[in-house]
């Protein structure tokens, strides 16, 4: 067993038998590698990114803030992982000790900053956002979205903010459309009051798995990584079902 020393805490790594890999130098000969020695290293980049969020707080809030309003805008979404941002923040964060409303909320009004800000995009430049060289060369991003948009009106709105692409498209296309700016508020900060607690709180679990981790209480972390899991199950269940009932074409 290795111990791992960061902040003053240890976190345990245990290593598992070596497992036998082929010596690319000598055609049929194995050598011995540690099984899993990448634990190790997540465990250290972990541990580097609790202190330095246990260290910085208002940069952590500030940090998910914005990762949760990039997640949301238009082209920008589609490229930069935002809610990856947020739940890595959020889990360092309650790894940390740090309480997780104020990043509840945040992200809450991140969101639905992100959503207006492509709704007054697409409405602000209808006549010409077509033919922007991002999306001209991408013509299929538009195309997914105007479909959606068509079929499930202001619902798409909410509805989109749990598929990725179309969350940061489908805003857009409703402000080309002209949806009324009361319609697509009430779908925004609804939809956004459903979004941010889904991922935050199983980021809570996981950072709190890992302080337990470090903290050497392994029965507790196993209870926190099991709802972690379930949590996971249930998004990809649900994602497995509705995804393809939502993007279907329509008859």
């Amino acid at each position: 067993m290795a111990i791992l020393q960061s902040g003053g805490k240890t976190l345990p790594i245990y290593k598992l038998l070596p497992y036998p890999r082929l010596n690319k130098e000598t055609p049929g000969s194995r050598r011995s590698t540690p099984m899993w020695d990448w634990i190790n290293d997540f465990s250290s980049w972990m541990s580097h990114a609790i202190a330095l969020v246990a260290q910085h707080p208002d940069w952590a809030l500030a940090v998910a803030f914005l990762a949760a309003i990039i997640e949301a805008v238009a082209i920008v979404g589609t490229i930069i992982p935002g809610t990856v941002i947020v739940m890595g923040v959020a889990g360092a964060a309650a790894a940390a000790g740090q309480p997780m409303m104020p990043f509840v909320i945040l992200a809450i009004i991140g969101a639905v900053i992100g959503d207006f800000l492509s709704y007054w995009v697409g409405f602000r430049y209808r006549d010409s956002i077509r033919g922007w060289r991002f999306l001209a060369r991408r013509p299929e991003i538009m195309a997914s979205a105007d479909r959606f948009f068509e079929r499930y009106g202001s619902y798409s709105v909410a509805l989109c903010r749990f598929i990725p692409v179309l969350r940061s498209t489908v805003p857009l296309v409703a402000g080309v459309a002209g949806m009324s700016r009361k319609k697509f508020l009430v779908a925004n900060v609804t939809s956004a009051f459903i979004w941010a607690p889904a991922h935050v709180v199983p980021s809570q679990l996981a950072g709190l798995s890992v302080d337990r981790i470090r903290a050497g209480d392994w029965e507790s972390a196993t209870w926190l990584g099991a709802g972690v899991l379930a949590c996971g199950a249930l998004v990809w269940l649900a994602h497995k079902r509705l995804a393809p009932i939502l993007l279907a074409p329509r008859r």
